[in-house]
């Protein structure tokens, strides 16, 4: 990681952590979302809502709605990709290319013939899932099951089911994608839609039905102090009313989706499961069936098929059949769950371990992968384990470890979990982070105290010891930061740094001597 000036920390993935549309909106069990640090460090900009209001009457006002968005599209465009970390848009631009694979899906689901009675009108009911980009602060919405099977693994978090929509209607809402920002927009205003494309929003078809009976609201808010990720709909209306209060603007009702089905196991006409409790569909949580089958109810609400998955909750792997069946349960974590370092042989007579655990900006579990791999960081900044905490609650990024400019460790994510340090998704679930304390030398250039590279290798050699990595080796079992992101970062450590070769012939060193303990 590094900074601009000393002690505060760029983030890994977005700064975006500070804006409004960036702030994750937490969902209950029953998606009852509020944002956290919604109004934290923003600024107002010239950025405009793409519509003023979606109710019907509405409708005929399309094109001067809209208006405004060209503004907020068309200044950001030429440079806002650019500005963006890869690792924002690794994710993102996953999001778009699974609705290009699903959009014929989708279309078929909204085909549904009109039913003639309650039964049949009530199994035509299709949920939209809600998914969270912790790297962008996005929330996607999807009627496509296999579009949040293909994403969650890549990082995007399941919210559960944001609403119902109905099988039949004769008003469509549909979905655009912006590829200069990589976010999702969604609308049944066919003027809006179309002139959004004109600007460069890429159309992606009709998403899903909106209910001619008027049955449950659907509202939409807009976010006047961010550039990107600037709408948000929700059918909870003290969240509505909540996110209003922290300077969101409320733009009315979007669209309008059906009752939740009845409790008890629902089945969607693509032959989705989803469990119905009290009026809340179940997530995260392994359930029977009718038959005594043990199924997986994922973090998106529907059961796994053909799958493996990782509860966020228990860590636990799941790997199921194509009926839904539990074959495999993989626990406990890879990793250990514990700060298992203060009381290690390894680690004796090295001083005290700091527990600073992490509570957000991290990930539980790993995802069915195991250790491979420790990546190095520097702070860019004389860092202590408190002060990068701190950093840490309003920045999406975290590492396991810091190693302090006196030589003392701290943990802040258990190994077990995953750290978000490495700007890229896949690195992050194999990995371990470790952070450093530096400063600024007569020179001008980053450098450690001997401490600092002293503690930092014996803590490189004892977890290739502890997860029996082998030997450490630049390039097999230790990598820099620049090498999984476009960042300078770990600076002097980096291969050609003034401390790397110091700092590898150390580990190695310290590897030999605990080894043979």
């Amino acid at each position: 990681m590094e900074t601009v000036s000393a002690g505060v920390l760029e983030s890994d993935f977005s700064a975006q952590a500070s804006d409004p549309s960036a702030a994750r909106l937490d969902s209950s069990a029953s998606n009852n979302a509020v944002a956290e640090d919604a109004a934290s460090s923003a600024s107002p900009d010239s950025s405009g809502s793409m519509a003023s209001g979606l109710t019907k009457a509405d409708q005929t006002d399309g094109v001067d709605a809209v208006a405004k968005s060209k503004d907020a599209l068309g200044s950001e465009a030429s440079g806002q990709r650019d500005a963006a970390s890869s690792a924002e848009y690794a994710i993102a631009g996953q999001a778009s290319e699974s609705a290009t694979a699903t959009s014929a899906a989708v279309a078929n689901s909204l085909a549904v013939s009109p039913s003639s009675s309650t039964n049949s009108k009530e199994s035509s009911k299709v949920p939209v899932y809600r998914l969270y980009n912790p790297y962008t602060g996005e929330h996607l919405f999807t009627e496509a099951s296999s579009e949040a099977t293909n994403l969650i693994p890549l990082g995007w978090q399941g919210e559960s089911v944001a609403w119902f929509v109905p099988g039949s209607s004769s008003t469509k809402a549909f979905r655009l994608y912006n590829p200069y920002t990589g976010e999702h927009h969604y609308t049944t205003n066919a003027d809006e839609y179309n002139y959004l494309a004109t600007i460069g929003w890429r159309q992606e078809g009709s998403s899903w039905l909106s209910s001619d009976e008027e049955e449950v609201p659907i509202y939409r808010l807009f976010n006047p102090y961010a550039k990107r990720y600037t709408h948000h709909f929700t059918k909870d209306e003290a969240e509505y009313n909540y996110l209003a209060t922290l300077g969101w603007q409320k733009e009315n009702i979007a669209w309008y989706g059906a009752s939740v089905p009845s409790d008890g196991w629902f089945v969607t006409s693509n032959g989705d499961e989803l469990d119905i409790q009290d009026g809340v569909v179940m997530s995260d949580k392994v359930v029977s069936n009718k038959s005594g089958q043990k199924r997986y109810l994922t973090s998106a609400g529907f059961v796994a098929k053909g799958s493996t998955w990782s509860s966020p909750s228990n860590g636990c792997t799941y790997v199921t059949s194509s009926d839904g069946t539990i074959t495999q349960t993989i626990n406990p974590r890879a990793g250990l769950d514990y700060c298992w370092l203060k009381d290690s042989s390894y680690w004796s007579g090295a001083g005290v371990v700091k527990e600073l655990l992490m509570n957000k900006h991290y990930s539980k579990g790993r995802y069915g992968q195991s250790i491979s791999k420790i990546v190095i960081h520097h702070n860019a900044g004389n860092l202590s384990t408190e002060s990068i905490y701190q950093t840490w609650q309003t920045r999406a990024a975290s590492a396991h470890y810091q190693v302090e400019g006196n030589g003392t460790v701290g943990q802040l994510v258990l190994d077990c979990d995953t750290a978000w340090q490495a700007g890229n998704w896949t690195i992050n679930i194999q990995t371990i982070g470790i952070e450093h304390a530096d400063y600024v030398d007569s020179n001008g250039r980053w450098r450690m105290t001997k401490a600092t590279i002293n503690s930092g290798a014996r803590l490189v050699a004892a977890l290739c010891l502890q997860y029996k990595l082998g030997r450490p080796q630049w390039g097999v079992n230790m990598v820099g930061h620049n090498e999984c992101t476009s960042t300078e970062c770990p600076a002097s450590l980096a291969v050609g740094g003034s401390q790397h070769d110091e700092y590898v012939a150390k580990a190695q060193e310290w590897y030999d001597k605990l080894s043979r303990l």
